[in-house]
């Protein structure tokens, strides 16, 4: 799964959301070939009323290398999970994602990586998202954020966690879990790994 050479300059969520399932839906970190929707993101500036504008926006620019050092270990005790590792072949090009299994069950994992890709950001994600199955706004960690995905896969011990850190950027927390308890609400689990990303990572 190479798409360095992929030609769209906007990253649509749905594909993103779709791919990075695909993938965990093998083994975690395993890529799966899929085809992707080249929608391009449109680059004009939200309309009134709904600005992207991040009160402290994040610096993402560790994170997009680095990725795992959104969780350090007392988080990952906390949330049950082992020390993270780096998957470089993803739908991004300047950014890598982190997989942190759960230590009782390696089946069981939570991703994250950057999506630099959409112009503004949580806003262009909203709009992609506008007719999925899933789609719920929220804040995590006092940042605006969604739960959002074309299927709802609540049910499978799967959720799609969208957080707004800047106006253009985007941290994605894919979630799936197997036989662990957090699989009956797996946004509740994802939140709670997003909270202490956004935790470990504002200025």
């Amino acid at each position: 799964m190479n798409f360095t050479q992929r030609p769209f300059i906007g990253m649509a969520a749905i594909a993103l959301s779709a791919l990075l399932t695909s993938c965990a839906e093998s083994h975690p970190g395993t890529p799966t070939n899929t085809s992707l929707n080249t929608e391009v993101v449109s680059t004009t500036p939200p309309e009134n009323g709904t600005s992207s504008s991040i009160e402290k926006p994040i610096d993402t620019t560790n994170l997009l290398k680095q990725p795992c050092t959104a969780l350090p270990d007392a988080d990952l005790t906390k949330l049950d999970l082992v020390e993270g590792r780096i998957n470089k072949d993803t739908v991004s090009e300047v950014a890598y994602s982190c997989i942190w299994e759960r230590s009782t069950d390696s089946g069981s994992h939570a991703d994250l990586i950057v999506v630099t890709e959409n112009a503004n950001g949580l806003q262009d994600i909203r709009e992609l998202n506008q007719d999925s199955e899933l789609y719920e706004e929220l804040q995590i960690g006092g940042y605006p954020a969604l739960h959002a995905s074309p299927s709802d896969r609540r049910y499978r011990g799967r959720c799609d966690l969208w957080i707004g850190v800047n106006d253009s950027e985007v941290l994605y927390v894919y979630l799936t879990l197997r036989d662990v308890p957090e699989a009956e609400d797996p946004c509740g689990y994802a939140d709670r790994v997003g909270e202490a990303i956004i935790a470990n990572v504002s200025p």
